[in-house]
């Protein structure tokens, strides 16, 4: 996944970077900014593009718990 589409995907579901960060299990909303910043972007671990392709496709943002626990084990 590349840092236009992760960005995309984000805005198109009305989400700041802040509140995508908290949804993905992040600390902080700077793991966000790295995915999508312009200059040398932080590579997307396959388990998030994998989630941010299926938020896109379900159109929610409500997730099931093992996809959560899951992305939580990988995170900060």
């Amino acid at each position: 996944m590349t840092n236009h589409e992760f960005r995309n995907i984000r805005h198109g579901l009305l989400l700041t970077q802040k509140e995508l960060a908290e949804l993905l299990g992040y600390k902080h909303k700077i793991r966000i900014s790295e995915y999508e910043r312009e200059t040398n972007p932080v590579p997307v671990p396959d388990h998030i593009a994998d989630a941010m392709w299926k938020l896109q496709v379900t159109d929610s943002v409500r997730l099931p718990a093992p996809a959560v626990r899951e992305w939580r084990r990988h995170a900060e």
